[in-house]
Order: structure tokens, then C-alpha cells, then sequence
């Protein structure tokens, strides 16, 4: 049954519908907004976990697409006040879908990139000295520009892997380009303070907006530091207390690094005020100014471990 007759039949059926859709972000995502755009205002989000739940309720336990149906009307019926509602696409889509490609097209480049390399390698193994980084235009165009014509067959043919790998890395280097330039006018758009934070450009803008969506869903700064996986979570151990962050690991009940750091001692103060390498990249993504981060880690030495949290 295809999208619209499934709309069909249900309009036939019942005056007042309610609908529940699993992953509406992602595989459920393009029934869930036929629905919103065909004019259905109650449409929710299902999370799996929650069918799972209702599905094993029932006098079976078999997993079918019956079965699944019934749990997640039974969980609609019972909880639909609870479960979130399904938000239309809007501008942030278009800046989401921009950042996925630039994502994509960056790894698609960086694979260019390694396999230039390793052509280049076998045909000169100092060819850096003459062509600069493989991550700029000028190294590439090197590459390009290279020829040998008095070598034998098997230099010849890894040449022209070498011109045919330069091609595509120049073209998927003014592809990023172009989306580049697509992100920065739409966050332009915004007006968004977050281009006013230190270190925050407009790829980074981007993808913060993508994640809050232009309608605000986060409510308060703990809620983000929450969906950041940077809450504080206490640690009890022994009589003495601290906290570490949720999913990264951070200080010990003791207040100390974790057992078997061989990271050295610099991370080690890092993990003393609650900054790892997953913290660090997640101060920048969700708002935290670099000078917030060097304040901290100043910190340490003068006074003892301190957990503190900022969310711009």
C-alpha cells in the first residue's frame, strides 16, 4: 500500500486520526511528512524501544509487521500526550541536507587524496618537495601537470591513474566549494549569534542549527549539554564523590584521571577539570568559546578539580 492510499483509507475509516511513525528522522522520514504536508496535524514519533516494549505486552512474542502496528497504536492509545510531535521540514532541512553532501564530498576527497599519494609515491618518492601538500590546489595541479615521457609503461599508466584521480580531486574540491558558499548564505539568513562566538564558522553554525532546528526544541542549557553528551553525571565511590560526563570519560571519584592513562600528563589536566578529546570537540560544536576552554584548563594547579559546565 503506497502512501497515499494508505492516507486514503484512513481519512475513509475515521474522522479524527492519530498517527505514529518509527524513525520519522530518518527511513519514516518521508511518510511522516506526506502526512504533515497532506494537512495531518497529529502525527508523533515512535521511538523503537518503545514497540519493543508494548510488542512483548502482548500473548506472543513474534516480531511482525502485525504485530508491530498493534503495539504502536497500543502506545499511541495510552501515552500519545507524551510522544513527541512530528515538526514539517523547514529552512534548517535545506542546511542539513547541505551538510551531510559537504560530509560526504569531504570524505570523498580525502579518499582522493590517499590514493593520489600512494600513486605518487611509487613514481617519485620525494615528490612532495616540488608539489607541496596533496591538500592544496597547487600540489594537485602538480600531479596533474606531471609527465614523464621517456619512463617505462608502468610509470605511464600510473601517470594516468595520477591525472584522472587529480581531475576528480579538483572537481570534488569546487563541488565543496559551491556548497560552501550555498551553507554560508543560508546561515547568513539566520542572523544566528552563534557566527559572534570565537571559533565558530559558518560550517559549524550550520550544523549547530541543524541540530536545534529553527523551531527551539531545547528548552534549557542543561537539555543541551544533555543531547551534547556533556552532562555532568555523579560518580560515587568509596565514600567520595565526583562526576564524570555522560559517555566520555572524565574524572574518578577521587577526582583523579582514569586507571591506566597512558595519555601523558597534559591530557590528565584535561581530564582533571572534566575536558577529554571528546569534550573538547563537543565544546565547539554546541556552543562553548575556545577562551571558555583555556580558562579552565588555566585553572588547573591553583585550585582543586572543579567541574563547570558552559553552554552558550
Amino acid at each position: 500500500m503506497g502512501w497515499a492510499a494508505a492516507l486514503h483509507r484512513a481519512r475513509e475509516r475515521d474522522s479524527e486520526r492519530v498517527w505514529g511513525v518509527e524513525n520519522s528522522g530518518a527511513l519514516g522520514k518521508g511518510f511522516a511528512q506526506f502526512l504533515l504536508g497532506s494537512g495531518e496535524t497529529a502525527v508523533h514519533e515512535i521511538v523503537p524501544h518503545r514497540t519493543a516494549q508494548y510488542r512483548k505486552r502482548g500473548r506472543t512474542q513474534d516480531k511482525t509487521d502485525q504485530t508491530d502496528a498493534l503495539a504502536m497504536a497500543r502506545l499511541l492509545q495510552a501515552e500519545r500526550e507524551h510522544l513527541p510531535r512530528v515538526e514539517r521540514d523547514d529552512v534548517s532541512t535545506e542546511r542539513r541536507l547541505l551538510s551531510d553532501h559537504r560530509d560526504n564530498l569531504v570524505a570523498e576527497r580525502t579518499r582522493l587524496v590517499n590514493q593520489l599519494h600512494a600513486q605518487m609515491l611509487q613514481i617519485d618518492p620525494c615528490y612532495t618537495e616540488q608539489s607541496g601538500t596533496l591538500t592544496s590546489r597547487t600540489g594537485i595541479r602538480y600531479c596533474h601537470a606531471l609527465d614523464m615521457p621517456h619512463a617505462d609503461g608502468v610509470v605511464q599508466t600510473r601517470l594516468l591513474i595520477v591525472r584522472q584521480l587529480s581531475e576528480q580531486q579538483l572537481r570534488v574540491w569546487d563541488e565543496i566549494e559551491t556548497v560552501d558558499t550555498a551553507t554560508a548564505e543560508r546561515v547568513r539568513a539566520t542572523e544566528t549569534p552563534l557566527l559572534n562566538l570565537c571559533g565558530v564558522g559558518m560550517i559549524a553554525a550550520a550544523r549547530l542549527i541543524d541540530e536545534l532546528g529553527c523551531a527551539p526544541r531545547i528548552r534549557s542549557a542543561a537539555a543541551l549539554a544533555a543531547l551534547a553528551g556533556i552532562a555532568p553525571v555523579a560518580v560515587s565511590s568509596g565514600g567520595q564523590n565526583g562526576h564524570r560526563l555522560n559517555g566520555v570519560h572524565g574524572t574518578g571519584a577521587d577526582g583523579t584521571g582514569a586507571v591506566g592513562d597512558r595519555d601523558g600528563g597534559a591530557h590528565r589536566q584535561r581530564r582533571a577539570i572534566g575536558v577529554g578529546r571528546q569534550r573538547e570537540r563537543l565544546s565547539l560544536r554546541f556552543g562553548e568559546t575556545d577562551v571558555m576552554r583555556r580558562e579552565r584548563v588555566a585553572a588547573v594547579g591553583r585550585t582543586s578539580p572543579v567541574h563547570t559546565f558552559v553552554v552558550s
